[in-house]
């Protein structure tokens, strides 16, 4: 992976040279390469752990920023056992 070589199999993206310019552009870090191979849909929700247990406390949110703004919005006491989490779903 980024040795300028396109990869001869279809599920490695690498970064190309000046030749594969187009490859470059869409792979150029690995999370974009994720991204290119599948559609991945990201939901981020408020949730703790209760006795070892994953909980979630809300619906999903869209972004990060509504989670956050929705745990600022719980007490205090509470908001210190509450965690931002993200669910990534294939498309």
């Amino acid at each position: 992976m980024g040795s300028g070589i396109p990869s001869p199999r279809p599920d490695v993206c690498s970064i190309g040279n000046s030749r594969y310019s187009e490859s470059r552009r869409l792979a150029a870090s690995p999370t974009a390469c994720y991204k290119i191979l599948m559609k991945v849909i990201e939901q981020w929700l408020l949730f703790k752990y209760v006795d070892g247990q994953f909980t979630p406390l809300s619906k999903p949110f869209k972004t990060k920023a509504q989670a956050e703004k929705a745990r600022l919005k719980l007490p205090e006491r509470e908001r210190r056992s509450v965690a931002v989490g993200v669910i990534r779903l294939k498309k």
